[in-house]
């Protein structure tokens, strides 16, 4: 009685075994003060960037865009609600590679000059930010933001 059973297993093991592995994950953590700000790159370039969950689009800075290497597309452009009524136009950017720690994150980008909310940031943190990452690119790469412990880990899954 015993024998069949662990044939039968064996079989659905050798069948569906393949199914039940997990994918690999690469995991990349930081730790920050005061704001959810940690170092990426852009284009090989170091810099700071804001992690705001109230966003849901990844903005670069246009005024960095010569310091950093990316271009902007203007007639690839959209309005967003910014303060109060005003809406702001966000152009398109092409040309950014991002990276957190040694992972590549990818999704659309947009340009726009972020000088004030830079400069708050930095009289506050002493850090000065070159982009925001919205949710949508958050939630893409499994980003989990500690606020209890200030920190920052991605979970994301490996693809091919």
């Amino acid at each position: 009685m015993q024998r069949p059973f662990i044939l039968i297993v064996l079989l659905i093991k050798a069948v569906f075994g393949q199914l039940t592995y997990g994918q690999p994950v690469d995991i990349q953590q930081a730790s920050y003060q005061h704001k959810p700000i940690v170092e990426m790159q852009i284009n090989n370039k170091k810099t700071w960037v804001l992690l705001d969950t109230g966003s849901d689009i990844t903005i670069l800075d246009s005024k960095s865009k010569k310091h950093l290497g990316f271009d902007i597309v203007k007639s690839a452009s959209r309005y967003v609600p910014g303060f109060g009524s005003e809406n702001n136009l966000l152009h398109r950017v092409k040309n950014a590679s991002l990276l957190f720690g040694n992972t590549a994150l990818r999704g659309p980008m947009y340009a726009f000059d972020l000088g004030p909310i830079a400069e708050s940031i930095q009289a506050r943190t002493g850090k000065r930010i070159s982009a925001i990452i919205g949710t949508s690119l958050m939630q893409a790469y499994g980003f989990v933001i500690d606020l209890g412990n200030n920190s920052v880990v991605m979970y994301n899954k490996s693809r091919d």
